[in-house]
């Protein structure tokens, strides 16, 4: 298993500075980068399952799948195809 991956930031109403491996610059820029993270670790056999860290912002880190107030950064269809791993439908 991977019990911990993810780390892109999105925080396009955040106050201050926000860390995170790799930044996005919008949500569809967003998407593509988690979606790649999931579907990167799926294409392995090898794998029982996968962890995504982490869930929520803090005030330290905006690499959540939803904010600081929980709402999802995305609409909560494509966050669930993501996980899923059903590919993109555009």
């Amino acid at each position: 298993m991977v019990t911990e991956f993810g780390g892109v930031t999105w925080a396009p109403d955040a106050e201050i500075d926000t860390w995170g491996y790799s930044v996005a610059s919008s949500a569809d820029d967003f998407e593509a980068r988690v979606r790649e993270l999931f579907e990167a670790l799926y294409a392995s056999p090898a794998l029982a399952g996968v962890c995504y860290t982490q869930l929520t912002d803090t005030l330290q880190e905006a690499n959540g799948l939803v904010d600081e107030n929980r709402k999802p950064k995305l609409p909560v269809e494509v966050i669930r195809s993501i996980v899923r791993g059903e590919r993109r439908s555009r």
